[in-house]
Formats: structure tokens, C-alpha cells, sequence
């Protein structure tokens, strides 16, 4: 099997597995733990704000649990804390953040802010360069990035 394959192929339960390490790392925000839970009990539970027998309504709401689920996780917290518990490549998980920024775009800005400003505002006192071996860079690009190699 071809190296990059495998690592995509092993980036969902990779993901997975770094939900509990963050929530139960005591840098993360109790809020932004709490928020994490909720979602991740909400996208799993059988009950709906919008029943899912609604045709497309039914699963939008999951939909954006979902894309904030993954937006809170991979952009939301620090990334000195996010590569601490990573396991796989940082290229892989430096997609994972673009593809997780480009959906949560899609989700009101009024709600990400309500439910992820302590965990931004936390990362950005935390925040400490951490030295990363990959030829993938970010550039800035009008607030949003674009991966480069």
C-alpha cells in the first residue's frame, strides 16, 4: 500500500482517537471540552433539533454539529497542544485543518464565535512556535490560508 494512502486512510480514526487527549488535556478550555462533548453526543444521540425525517432539513443539523465538531478540533485549539497528541503525519493533519476551515466556513460566524472564542483566546496566549519538519507552510491569505509545499 502506498505511504500517502495508508496516512489518509488512517486520518479519520486518527481524529478519532485525538478527541479524548484533547478532552482530557487540561490546557484545552473546560468550555471548549464541554462544547466538544456536546457535539460529539449530539451527532450520535437518535434525538434532533430537526427530525431527520425531514428531507434535507433533518440532516443540515448534523451536518453543521459535524462541521463544527471537526472546525472546533483542528483549528479551534492551540496547535502546540494539537501536535502534542497527533499520531500521524503533520501533512496530514495540516489537510485535515484546510478541508475542516474550508466546510466551517459554511456555518455562521455568530455561532463558531459563541461556542469557540475562550479557545481561541486561550491559544492565543499559549501560543508558542513549535518547530514542525514538513515542507508544508502556511500563508496568509485575507484571514483564511492556503497549503503550500
Amino acid at each position: 500500500m502506498k505511504p500517502w494512502l495508508k496516512e489518509n486512510l488512517l486520518a479519520l480514526p486518527r481524529l478519532a482517537l485525538l478527541i479524548p487527549k484533547l478532552i482530557g488535556d487540561e490546557r484545552v478550555p473546560t468550555r471548549t471540552k464541554l462544547v466538544l462533548t456536546g457535539l460529539g453526543i449530539y451527532i450520535v444521540s437518535p434525538w434532533d433539533l430537526i427530525p431527520d425525517f425531514i428531507p434535507v432539513l433533518g440532516q443540515l443539523d448534523d451536518l453543521v454539529a459535524l462541521l463544527l465538531l471537526l472546525d472546533g478540533v483542528l483549528n479551534q485549539i492551540d496547535d502546540a497542544i494539537l501536535l502534542e497528541h497527533w499520531r500521524g503525519d503533520v501533512k496530514t493533519l495540516r489537510r485535515l485543518q484546510w478541508l475542516a476551515r474550508r466546510a466551517a466556513a459554511l456555518v455562521p460566524g455568530r455561532l463558531q464565535q459563541f461556542l469557540f472564542a475562550r479557545a481561541r483566546a486561550a491559544g492565543a496566549r499559549q501560543s508558542t512556535p513549535v518547530p514542525i519538519n514538513t515542507t508544508a507552510r502556511v500563508v496568509p491569505d485575507d484571514d483564511r490560508r492556503r497549503w503550500t509545499n
